[in-house]
């Protein structure tokens, strides 16, 4: 009789005999203007809450049930998509021959607005909008950190993304305000699906996969009923890690805490196990006598302590202001001497927290190398902004950076 060894002792067994599979870093040029040797995550705390995050992952790699969930957060560098979606790539080679999830999914287009353009929505009708960035938003805001809000009876969204990301289910985030009305869905098929609310969500069930359909509103009165869009939410079975971005141009860290459903929709589609931090800029975008670090780490805190109660073994991944200019006239600019200090405070906020530190920063080679970058023809003119080529690149020295200390665990 052909013994069977129980599966905790296969699985101590695989860990012993030195199975465990390391990633692969994506191949970089060696470009001149790149400080290589800060392309590495620091750690001035523990260490403790990106090894739960490595077993975590190393669990699913070899079988294992559940789901990572990644949240990627800040301004417009996280709204353009380049660089969230090229992380996002990078991230799925780790569940290889896995069904892949999109994350959450926004119509800026409707509102009038930059998108990503790794999926596709296109609107028609009369909508409005509230974003972060206001000081007052007029709707209440969430994962997303804006609405879209279908004001005419002939409002619908076409939505497409890479059959990739096809989906067997749909989550239109949202709800009716005024008065009663409720989205439906029409398919490539012309199958019109209607909803089951489900934890606040109207879901939608779809009789095979699908990688694109029509959303429509029924109901919808002009100046009198609306419905409030603060996304979709694409879901597969058998997905086992998602990667969401969520970024508002112009977004600062009091921008997030605006958005009170945050947290709730967090808790309810994706508690996260790694939070990528991108914000920061736009809060030091101002001379270095404004600029409060200690209100920035004030609001990051608060920030933070909200996200935990989601999931209190989330790691948190900063990563620093990029070297940028600060408009200090009417056709005169400095380079931002915020950079180092927002470094420093993110270094801080690591150590309180446990999180690592990727320095950007430091990478592009310190205060006034964005003008390199220009000149490499992978920066924006206005030296805050990279171009796709920059954002890829950078995307793919933090995923590196990750990667190696994921290979030093595993070791």
């Amino acid at each position: 009789m052909t013994k069977r060894f129980p599966v905790i002792l296969l699985y101590l067994l695989l860990l012993l005999t030195g199975n465990a599979q390391r990633l692969k870093c994506v191949e970089i040029d060696d470009y001149d203007h790149v400080n290589f040797d800060a392309c590495y995550l620091q750690f001035p705390g523990k260490h403790q809450k990106f090894e739960a995050l490595y077993r975590k992952m190393e669990h699913l790699r070899r079988g294992g049930e559940g789901t990572v969930n990644i949240l990627h957060v800040g301004g417009s560098h996280v709204q353009a998509g380049v660089l969230s979606h090229r992380l996002r790539c990078n991230f799925s080679q780790i569940m290889q021959g896995r069904p892949q999830s999109r994350g959450l999914m926004f119509p800026f287009r409707v509102i009038r607005t930059n998108a990503p353009a790794d999926y596709e929505f296109s609107g028609t009708g009369s909508w409005r909008s509230a974003r972060c960035i206001e000081p007052m938003p007029s709707y209440t805001l969430g994962l997303s950190g804006a609405t879209a809000v279908a004001t005419s009876d002939d409002c619908s969204l076409n939505l497409y993304v890479d059959e990739a990301y096809s989906f067997q289910r749909l989550r239109v985030l949202g709800e009716p305000t005024g008065g009663e009305c409720y989205p439906l869905i029409v398919t490539a098929d012309a199958d019109t699906l209607h909803p089951e609310i489900i934890k606040k969500d109207f879901l939608f069930y779809f009789p095979k996969p699908s990688n694109e359909c029509t959303i429509i509103f029924e109901g919808i009165r002009h100046d009198s009923t609306s419905f409030v869009l603060r996304g979709v939410w694409p879901e597969h079975e058998g997905v086992r890690l998602t990667y969401t971005g969520s970024g508002i141009n112009g977004a600062a860290v009091p921008s997030w805490l605006r958005a009170e459903l945050l947290t709730e929709e967090l808790g309810r589609l994706c508690p996260p196990d790694l939070v990528i931090f991108g914000i920061g800029i736009n809060d030091a975008n101002t001379s270095t006598t404004k600029f409060s670090a200690e209100a920035f780490k004030e609001n990051y805190r608060q920030l933070i302590n909200s996200i935990l109660s989601t999931n209190p073994n989330a790691a948190f991944l900063f990563l620093t202001n990029n070297d940028c200019w600060l408009r200090v006239g009417r056709r005169r600019h400095v380079f931002n001497a915020n950079g180092p200090v927002v470094e420093q405070a993110m270094t801080e906020l690591a150590r309180e927290f446990n999180g690592a530190v990727f320095s950007q920063f430091q990478v592009m080679g310190g205060l006034g190398s964005s003008s390199e970058w220009v000149s490499a023809g992978l920066m924006n003119r206005d030296h805050v902004h990279f171009l796709s080529a920059g954002y890829r690149l950078m995307a793919d020295l933090i995923f590196n950076a990750f990667v190696q200390d994921y290979n030093d665990y595993l070791r």
